[in-house]
């Protein structure tokens, strides 16, 4: 059974570590922009490398879904990452664990038909008469070969200086309930419709505290559904390097587990990175202002 917490006042002790929180503003305020660029060049550096390029090349088997079919995979199973039909994955050397079950897509009822112009020249058509269903699998309901890929590492230790408490504060000022709990393989997920912001109950308090950090971020920036769905990239690299960025400041590095999570959902584009910089520094300011229960000035 999920445990809810209900967060309704105080910000911590000192969590950043003896460092003035005013000290993110003037000349020091560079500190943020700094650790940003740090970041893009590790996205770059982690991207040009051999593992990389083979799990684009595996990438390059997996079907692209239309955002119907990305809405209908993520109301089943908001963990999926690579998503494949049976035989897909017999193919990559793995096979659907007995007992899973499938994730419901549409697929369409194709046909062919010729038409015949004025100079009895055929030509052939591929026509849609409506749709049917089909299952696919997500990677984690399937065993056999390695996929190669750049993989997260989660995060071990504690909680940083009471910083858990200090993001939950601002998480039920936005109107959300944090609980912890089961995430269905996910490390955690924000619910806007019921406004809720769950995380993993199985974790490290470092990994539960940077995970509660990317969600505040989506509370933040994606409070859209759909609109996070449309750009569901963009949105993970926005929420990710939020938390990189508040993480850093307030003393706990989460290279391990960021950097690969960004290169994924990026597609090892480091302009995507580049491009989200306004939003996140933004954000990541607005989030230490209220660890630091102090105003910042951009």
């Amino acid at each position: 059974m999920a445990r809810a917490v209900r967060y309704t006042h105080g910000s911590g002790p000192d969590l950043y570590g003896g460092m003035d929180p005013k000290s993110l503003t003037g000349d020091r305020a560079n500190r943020l922009v700094e650790a940003h660029r740090d970041l893009v060049n590790a996205v770059e550096s982690l991207t040009s490398g051999e593992d990389w390029q083979r799990m684009l090349e595996l990438a390059a088997r997996f079907h692209h879904y239309s955002a119907n079919n990305v809405f209908l995979i993520m109301l089943q199973r908001p963990d999926a990452t690579r998503v494949a039909g049976y035989q897909v994955w017999r193919s990559l050397g793995r096979r659907v664990r007995k007992g899973e079950r499938g994730i419901r897509i549409l697929v369409p009822c194709r046909y062919r038909y010729t038409v015949t112009d004025n100079d009895g020249i055929e030509t052939a058509y591929v026509g849609i008469r409506g749709f049917t269903t089909a299952s696919v699998f997500d990677v984690t309901q399937t065993d056999g070969d390695d996929l190669p890929e750049v993989r997260p590492i989660l995060l071990d230790g504690d909680d940083q200086r009471g910083l858990w408490e200090a993001l939950g504060v601002q998480v039920v000022a936005a109107g959300y309930t944090v609980e912890r709990g089961d995430c269905n393989g996910a490390n955690g997920y924000t619910d806007h419709t019921a406004l809720i912001v769950r995380i993993r109950d199985d974790v490290s308090g470092a990994q539960a505290t940077k995970t509660l950090c990317h969600e505040l971020a989506h509370v933040l920036l994606h409070p859209d559904a759909a609109e996070y769905v449309r750009c569901r990239g963009r949105s993970e690299v926005e929420a990710e390097s939020v938390a990189f960025l508040v993480c850093q400041a307030t003393g706990f590095a989460t290279d391990g587990y960021s950097w690969p999570y960004i290169a994924h959902w990026s597609g090892g584009e480091t302009k995507v990175v580049q491009d989200t910089a306004s939003r996140v520094l933004e954000a990541a300011r607005m989030i230490l202002t209220g660890v630091a229960g102090d105003r910042v000035e951009a």
